[in-house]
């Protein structure tokens, strides 16, 4: 049976990060049509502007796909259900819309009415040049991915057993409403996670405690501590109560000694939290 775990795969870029690769991919459509000149494409019978649109196009299915439809439908992206299988027909949706865009606007081009015919004779064409690079791509890269998330893991576990607990520690916090402040107290502390204006505080035997106020705020408050690190733009842990490390392609995660929930930590995070355990 496959491990469900190990088939995990990233999310599909949104935000910024969403628009460059889009457009990014419209410039390599764009180039790839005017170079190759697929498809019966050439440049005899298309103008310069013509590969342009081809590329708007397909810059723009990529843009809806990556930055639309995740704040539409957020359910439907969620990084917990996402999977290499997912990744995979994620994209040949992509060549499939990208297909039809695209040949609607040849069959537009040579004054066309449209056929069945010529449209399978398209997604054809399409899936023929695509499917098999689409599926390279992500298992290559997924391969990447868990392997150095692995080889992280098995660093930070290393670490982990050879980290000594500080003495601990009691923190007032105050929160963004007037007069209002909290205890944190190092033992019991689990970690916090980020809710939009609000922080949920969890502690080991509570439940979890929200108050007004940033993560930022919180992780500047807690400065003095070296065991209360930032791991996640959404996450703040601590690291006395960290069990072990581990992951998939989509990241590192973090099981602690108490508690069900997982913490992921970011990239850009990971250096950082090791830092902490190589002292």
């Amino acid at each position: 049976m496959i491990n469900q775990q190990k088939m995990h795969y990233p999310t599909p870029a949104s935000g910024w990060k969403g628009t460059v690769f889009s457009v990014v991919f419209g410039l390599f459509v764009t180039f790839f049509l005017w170079y190759f000149q697929p498809f019966g494409i050439n440049l005899q019978s298309y103008s310069t502007l013509d590969f342009w649109i081809f590329g708007l196009i397909s810059f723009s299915v990529f843009f809806v796909a990556h930055t639309g439809l995740p704040l539409m439908l957020p359910n439907l992206y969620k990084e917990k259900n996402w999977t290499i299988y997912r990744q995979i027909i994620f994209y040949v949706l992509l060549s499939f819309a990208i297909a039809t865009f695209n040949g609607l606007f040849i069959n537009y081009l040579q004054n066309l009415s449209f056929s069945w015919g010529n449209y399978l004779q398209i997604i054809t064409q399409t899936f023929a040049v695509g499917i098999l690079p689409i599926t390279f791509y992500v298992l290559l890269s997924h391969y990447w991915m868990y392997r150095k998330i692995a080889e992280q893991s098995a660093a930070f576990n290393q670490q982990l057993e050879q980290f000594e607990d500080t003495l601990p520690r009691k923190y007032t916090i105050q929160s963004n409403i007037k007069n209002e402040s909290f205890i944190i107290d190092e033992p019991t502390f689990l970690f916090a996670k980020s809710s939009g204006n609000y922080v949920e505080v969890f502690t080991s035997g509570q439940a979890p405690q929200i108050f007004r106020m940033g993560l930022t705020s919180l992780e500047e408050q807690l400065s003095e501590s070296s065991t209360m690190i930032r791991c996640h733009r959404s996450y703040l842990v601590n690291a006395q109560q960290i069990e072990k490390a581990s992951g998939n392609a989509q990241g590192l995660k973090l099981t602690l000694k108490k508690g069900t929930e997982i913490v992921p930590v970011s990239r850009k995070y990971i250096q950082s939290i090791r830092a902490v355990f190589a002292h």
